[in-house]
Parts: C-alpha cells; structure tokens; sequence
C-alpha cells in the first residue's frame, strides 16, 4: 500500500460487552512503554477518550461504531476494525516521521533507516539536504555514503550518480513513485530536479516492488516533491557562488473550497556566468548555462476515500562549453576554438488518482506520466539532433484479503510507450517502443516482526520480447534491536546506445554502435542488518549490508576498443558488481550527529575477451560527517570527508601494448580526499549559509587530455574520477512562511 498513499492496519477484537478497554503503547528503542495522553476515538464522530497515565483508556461503544481510531503525535496513527469488545485492547503504536505537524523534541536525524517497512529504504529529509547548498539532486548526495556522484566528462557538464559501484542508468529515477527520467533525460536528468523543490529523497538498493516496473537493477531513487497542501505558503531560496553561478528557487501553495482543492507553483532559475579555468588547460572547467523551470500541481481530495493529483513541468537548459575563447555563434570546424553547445527543451506532466472503499480494505489507483524532450546539440563538430515522446501509466488494484491484515494482494496492468528519434553522424536512429505489462504482488505478515513479500511481472516489449521479472523481500525483526532483510530479483532495461552515451563525443576518437538500442538483464541479492542501541542515553544505530549484481546481458562502453573508437558493444562474457557497506550513526554528546561509513567495491567486466575492473570506479569510499546544532537550532554547523580510494582508467588496447612506455599513473589514478563544509544561521522564517564545497582545492590532473590540440588523436576529456572544479565557496538564503 506504500506505493497508493494509503496505509490499512485493520485488527478484529472479539468479544459481547458494550464497553471497550485497552492500553496504549509506544515501541520505543528500550522496548513498550505506556503512553499517556493518547486519543482514542470512533472514526466519524468526537466520542473519544484519552489515555490516562498508564496509558489505560475506557470508551463506550454503540453498535453502530466499528471502526476505533488511535493516534498522537510522533506516531503513526492506527486504524482497528472493532467488531464485538471483550477482552482489553493491548495496542502498540510505532514512532512516524512522515507527519504534517511535528513538536521537535529532539534532533532530527535527517537520514532515517526503519525496522518497520519490507523493503529496505534510507530516507533522506529536509534536515539533510539542508547539510549542502543541495542546488539539484546530483548534488544531494554530498552526506550520503551509499551513492557517490561524478562529472561524466571535463566539458558538458554532466554527471552521473553511481549505487552499489554501478552507473547511474542502472538505478531507477523515481519522482514521486512514478518512473521518470529516463531515455533523453538519463544524461542531464539528475540536474532537472531542483534541491530546494524536494521534500525528500528515498533510496532502496537492489530489485524494488514488482509495482514499480522491471528496470530496477541496483536500486530506485526516488525525489518526493513539495506538495501542494503542504503548510508552506512561501519559500524563497537565492544562492550564489564564487564561481559565477547564480540560483533562485520559489514556491507557494494556494488552498480552496474547504482545503479539498490545493495548488502549488514552482520556479527555478540558474545561470553559470563565469568562464572558471582553474588547471589553465585552456578549457572552461564548467559550460556556461542557464536553465528555468516552472511547474504548477494541483491536488483534490473529498477526506471520503478519493484523490487526484495532476501537474505540468516545463524546463528549458542551454550549455556552452569547451575552449576559453569558443563563442555561440561560431560555426564548429576543425581549427576553430572546440565547443559544445547543448540545448533541451522539455516538458513533463503526471496524473495520480485513487479511491479506497468504505471498509478501508481494497484500493484502486492509476499513476501516469509524460514527457516531451528535445535536444539540439553539437560537440566539437559532431551534431547531436533527438527528441522522445514517452508515456507511462498504471493501474493498481490493492486488497486486504483478511481483515487482520496478515494478507495483501497488489495486483495491475502497465503500459510504455517510448517514441525515440536521434541523428548522429548522419544516420536516423528511429525506434518505437511499446510494453504493456501484468504485474502480482502477495504480501505476508502474520505478526508485526515478520513481513515476506513476493512478487512478479510479465512484460511483452514489441522489439525485445516477453520480460519475466520476478521479486523477493524478507523482513525480520528478530528483537527491539536486531532487523534483518533480504532480497533478490531480476531486472531488465533497454539500454540507449547513443543518448546515454553522447557525452562520450568529447573527444578525439568516434562512437562505434550496430543499434541504438539493446536489452540488459540482471539479476541482483542482497542481504542487510540494521541494529539500533542505546548507548550512554543515546540512539546508537548500526547498519551494514552486502548486495551482488550478475549481468546476464548488457552494453559495454569499450573505451579500450582503439585509439580512433569507443566501442558500444554487448557483453561477451562476466559483468558483476560486490558491494560491502557498513556505516553507524551515533550522537555522542547533545546535538552532535556523527556518521562514519566505509564502503568496499568490486566491480568486474570482460572488455576484449579479459575481465577487467570496471573503469574510473574508486575500489572503496569512507565517510566521516559530523553536524552540530546549538541549542534552539540559532546555527547549524557541517562538516564532510570523503576518502576515495583509487581505481583503473581505460586506455586504448594499443596504449596496453606499448605498457613499457607509460608510467604506473597513466593506467591507474591514485587515492584522493575531499572535504567540504557549511554553517547555517537560523532566525524565524528565514536562514542564511555560507558553506565550501573541496575545501583542499584538490582537482584530477589533466582531465582534458591533450587540450593544446582538441583536434588531434590523443583528445580525450571523458577519463574523469575526480573533483574537475577546484575549491567552490558559496552563500545562500532561505525564506520560509507557514500556514498558521
């Protein structure tokens, strides 16, 4: 039910007398603890009580009243189908931190790991996207040890994100529960979602819900985005750094007709201004750009059971990059300044609506979206010309087979339709896409402590053929510290050739390819510990996991085919990905959060008949982040390190050949470290930053080989596993006004 808004805990009390008794507990860390002042109500009416100090209660029943509502602040409120009292209720409420309106009695932790749901999710809150200017989700990740964030190449500007030691295509972008940007948007798409427009982020590692598509091989991230009946009437957020790039977010919600209409609008405007060279290689270190984003969402609700939500998103980006001196009216040709010059124009819109019965047992909801994406680009004198047209939806019918419960059945129909069409090199790669899919997943849970869950889909892709896409989860909370999850499943994806790939194109050597289009199929396993103490009066929580990736079939970036291709080519042998985490979470002294984290990467792929580490991909990271808060949240106060370890860069097979010639450094980048850190001051409804992001200046040497001659064989600005800009120091201000 995660998946459709709505969350059904049902429980049948047997018995023949009119008054109802009970007690209510909270599951607390150091177990059940009675909670006062608790309210205890018949849904639909203001017969209540309220728990008294033991956290006993008494409450009369008609026998019209079935339906007992339990709830209070800090914890999730639980429904309970009473059908005859008898005996005393014994319920156990557990802690929320998805609630409206939250009285802060303690730090946020701003990452929170639950032992409640199946699926193992680390949610990642506004506490801590506030830990970094965070201007969009590529740079959300700053505090995060479990996905790291890169430059794709010295010139576009783009980047990529990596999970479980895999490229970003391989995690499945979600906003809001919906698969999006994928296709065109997979290149630039982690840049489309401004910071300061999410709620926040989900991160799920390995095969996902079967409800969610087949795509997912090494995890789903998900951005939630503010909504519309949200208690902000208005933010504002300025940001500017010394690097020349400037950033405004806004957003504000209108509510109407009894707050059963909602609107919000949303506004984001950056620009890079400044042409940075900080290596002196003659090259800009960032494309100048400018990107403006508008959305508007509405959302409906009759509090009766029925919802819809709709919005609009409309985007438009232009980058120019490349030599100091390149302008935007030249005409590409070899001789003149190296350039490129990337514009998008996209628009993107979503429909959500569901309806619950009246006995609270059965849902049906249809979630969809669209997107319109084109791109006009060149790089050096290659043109890149494409546009999609992509449509998704699904209906997903979800039912409590009994009323414990103990029983859940989500069961539905998707569809993909995917209208690709690129130019490159003279050649029209046109393709259409159709995936209509059935999908069933059966949800066990006979107590609170024990959840299985096990799904499956078919899909019949009208170019690849029928997709079988099976799924496990497994969760066990063995005591009030110990929970244990495992997971294993399959994924597909199809693999775009080129648009995932053009930014490979800044360099010397061409693109290789038979299709524009291949299917990738993976299976992945995992398992996870997530332990929770209390150490010296404080919440210690400790969580370590081990995930593994097999490639049955996928695309192969061979930079090593020759000094004149880059070779996209299918696997022709073993591809797999080990993935060791271990990371604690612990607050020794008040107000002080600390996360130490390390995690260890084997990432092996054949390329040229010899499997090889995966290239440019550090061997293992550590993390140490430190956030201190002083007492009434008046200043904030962060600090990150990040220990990268070193790893393999990929050199054309002729270069392997004359080994003797090159040092050890050519093949191989060493061990780096960055640091960056922020201090925030807070005033009533508004705050202001100054923050500095690789504070030890630390930058790849030569990320754009061969840049005094961009021309020539030997220019390659795509070997990029480092920092590319040097030290950025930045300022920034948020407003805030609340309803209320």
């Amino acid at each position: 039910m995660r998946y459709i808004i709505i969350l059904f805990l049902i429980m049948p009390i047997f018995g023949n007398a009119q008054t109802l008794k009970g007690e209510v507990y909270g599951n607390e860390n150091n177990g059940k603890q009675p909670l006062p002042g608790v309210n205890v109500y018949w849904q639909g009416t203001n017969q209540g009580a309220v728990t008294g100090s033991n956290g006993e209660f008494t409450l009369k029943k008609n026998s019209n009243q079935h339906i007992l509502m339990v709830s209070f602040v800090g914890y999730e409120t639980k429904t309970i189908h009473i059908d005859n009292p008898g005996e005393p209720l014994k319920i156990v409420l557990e802690p929320n931190l998805e609630l409206a309106e939250v009285t802060v009695v303690q730090k946020d932790r701003g990452t929170y790991i639950s032992a409640i749901e199946t699926i193992k999710m680390e949610r990642i809150g506004s506490a801590e996207l506030h830990k970094a200017a965070c201007c969009n989700l590529a740079e959300s990740f700053e505090t995060n040890p479990s996905v790291d964030v890169n430059y794709s190449d010295a010139v576009t500007g783009a980047k990529q994100i990596r999970l479980l030691g895999l490229d970003g295509v391989y995690s499945q972008l979600m906003v809001e529960n919906i698969p999006d940007l994928r296709g065109l948007a997979t290149t630039f798409g982690l840049n489309y979602i401004p910071g300061p427009w999410m709620e926040s982020i989900q991160v799920s590692k390995g095969a996902s819900s079967v409800l969610s598509g087949y795509e997912s091989v090494a995890g789903q991230i998900n951005a939630e985005i503010k909504k519309p009946d949200s208690g902000e009437m208005l933010y504002l957020n300025g940001y500017a750094n010394a690097h020349g790039r400037l950033e405004f977010n806004g957003n504000t919600n209108l509510k109407m007709y009894k707050d059963m209409v909602t609107t919000g609008l949303l506004v984001h405007a950056s620009v890079q201004t400044m042409r940075n060279d900080d290596n002196d290689d003659g090259f800009m270190d960032e494309p100048l750009s400018n990107q403006l984003q508008f959305s508007n969402r509405w959302k409906f609700t009759n509090y009766k059971g029925f919802m819809t939500q709709v919005g609009v998103n409309v985007l438009m980006e232009d980058r120019l990059g490349g030599q100091m001196d390149v302008e935007k009216d030249m005409i590409p040709a070899v001789g003149a300044p190296y350039g490129i010059n990337i514009k998008t124009n996209r628009v993107s819109g979503y429909l959500k609506t569901g309806v619950v019965s009246k006995d609270q047992r059965t849902a049906l909801a249809f979630l969809s979206n669209f997107a319109g994406h084109k791109t006009d680009a060149f790089i050096g004198t290659t043109n890149y010309d494409a546009s999609e047209t992509r449509f998704y939806g699904s209906l997903i019918l979800t039912r409590d087979i009994d009323v414990n419960a103990h029983h859940t059945l989500n069961s539905g129909a998707s569809f993909i339709y995917d209208d690709f069409s690129e130019s490159i090199y003279n050649q029209q790669l046109n393709r259409v896409e159709n995936v209509p899919g059935l999908f069933s997943e059966y949800t066990l849970k006979p107590t609170e402590n024990l959840t299985f869950l096990a799904g499956a889909r078919v899909d019949f892709h009208n170019i690849f053929g029928t997709f079988f896409t099976p799924r496990m989860h497994f969760r066990y909370k063995m005591n009030d510290h110990f929970t244990v999850r495992a997971n294993a499943g399959k994924g597909y994806r199809t693999a775009n050739v080129v648009s995932e790939n053009y930014y490979l194109l800044a360099g010397y050597r061409q693109l290789a390819f038979d299709k524009n289009a291949m299917r990738e199929e993976a299976w992945n396993y995992g398992i996870s510990l997530v332990q929770d103490y209390t150490l010296l009066g404080r919440p210690l929580q400790i969580n370590a996991e081990y995930f593994r990736t097999d490639f049955q079939s996928q695309l192969v970036v061979n930079r090593e085919y020759s000094t004149t291709q880059i070779a996209l080519m299918p696997l022709d042998g073993k591809s797999y990905a080990n993935n060791l985490q271990l990371d604690i979470r612990f607050q020794p002294i008040e107000r002080l959060d600390v996360l130490l984290a390390y995690r260890w990467n084997d990432t092996k792929q054949t390329i040229n008949g010899e499997l090889k580490e995966f290239p440019l991909n550090s061997r293992y990271k550590g993390l140490i982040n430190l956030n201190y808060t002083t007492n009434l949240k008046k200043w904030m106060f962060d600090y990150t390190i990040q220990f990268n370890g070193g790893g393999r860069i990929p050199r054309p097979y002729e270069d392997w050949m004359n080994l003797a010639d090159m040092s050890g450094d050519y093949f191989e980048f060493q061990p780096f470290t960055v640091m960056n850190a922020q201090v925030t001051k807070y005033f009533r409804h508004w705050n202001m930053y100054l923050g500095a992001e690789n504070l030890t200046d630390f930058k790849q040497p030569n990320p754009v080989e061969g840049a005094d001659n961009p021309w020539a064989a030997g220019f390659d600005a795509t070997n990029i596993w480092g920092p590319v800009v040097g030290r950025k120091v930045y300022m920034g201000v948020r407003f805030n006004l609340n309803y209320n």
